[in-house]
């Protein structure tokens, strides 16, 4: 069984390809499904998101590729549902559920933006004490939980995205276990799926996947439920860092992927899927 990856951008959102280039990028690069999971609308625009009017043309495309590749390859209808959106989720086959911002005094505040972004974040808006803002990171992350129609967690650790250019998020306090850890347990208990991420890795920001490795140690040894996806936002980035995200699943424990089939979730043993 060939890996298969639910998390996309395009063109409709901030990728750098066309929906029909992520699925050929998906099929050169030996994918056994590729999903579509534009950016959800913001209240405020963003450049960076799928536009309220353009969602119906990103369906639209979204389904005459998977008319026009059904015999190649299955395509599926997702969205990557930032919780500030506040649209319908009707439609889709499934949802994955991220957190790109955190409330600050009335406003929200990105944790995805860039380096002296969140420099500002830690030191200004919340004085230094990274603590506090994992805090409001994990704060999040629970509303993912309490929200039945999302199917995957987004980047579980996103907060850390830039921690290997400037470590500003202290990931080894009791007080970043602690909020991790209930954000784990509520998601488990809501039957999410975890995805181990390697977005951050294509696009030059990180070396290595989301969850960090102990994170995802502590996910297998929870009984929770992993998927692999390359949040990828080009085409030759649909399998990147693939092979090492598996040897990561398998050697934190882990001894099945959840894959999707359009319908449901079902495992796969890892001694059955193949690169």
């Amino acid at each position: 069984m060939k890996l298969q990856s639910l998390h996309s951008h395009s063109l409709f959102d901030d990728g750098k390809s066309t929906m029909e280039e992520m699925v050929q990028g998906a099929l050169a690069q030996g994918l056994s499904a590729l999903g579509f999971s534009g950016h959800s609308p913001m209240p405020t625009p963003q450049d960076w998101t799928v536009q309220v009017e353009d969602l119906p043309r990103y369906r639209q495309e979204a389904l005459r590729l998977k008319a026009a590749y059904r015999d190649e390859i299955p395509l599926y209808y997702g969205l990557e549902f930032d919780l500030v959106s506040q649209i319908p989720l009707d439609g889709y086959e499934y949802i994955i559920g991220s957190v790109h911002h955190i409330p600050v005094d009335g406003s929200w505040v990105s944790v995805d933006d860039a380096v002296e972004v969140t420099r500002h974040n830690v030191q200004d808006l919340f004085h230094g004490d990274s603590d506090a803002y994992s805090a409001a990171y994990y704060r999040q992350l629970l509303r993912v939980a309490d929200d039945p129609r999302l199917d995957i967690v987004g980047h579980f650790d996103q907060l850390t995205k830039f921690n290997e250019i400037a470590p500003l998020v202290n990931t080894d306090t009791l007080a970043y276990h602690k909020a991790a850890s209930e954000a784990m347990d509520a998601l488990i208990a809501a039957g999410k799926i975890f995805e181990i991420n390697t977005g951050a890795i294509s696009r030059g920001y990180r070396t290595t996947p989301y969850p960090a490795l102990w994170l995802l140690q502590q996910l297998q040894r929870r009984g929770a439920r992993i998927t692999i996806t390359a949040d990828a936002h080009s085409a030759d980035a649909v399998a990147c860092g693939y092979r090492d995200a598996l040897a990561r699943a398998e050697f934190a424990g882990f001894r099945e992927l959840w894959f999707f089939n359009g319908q449901a979730f079902y495992p796969v043993p890892l001694c059955k899927i193949t690169l």
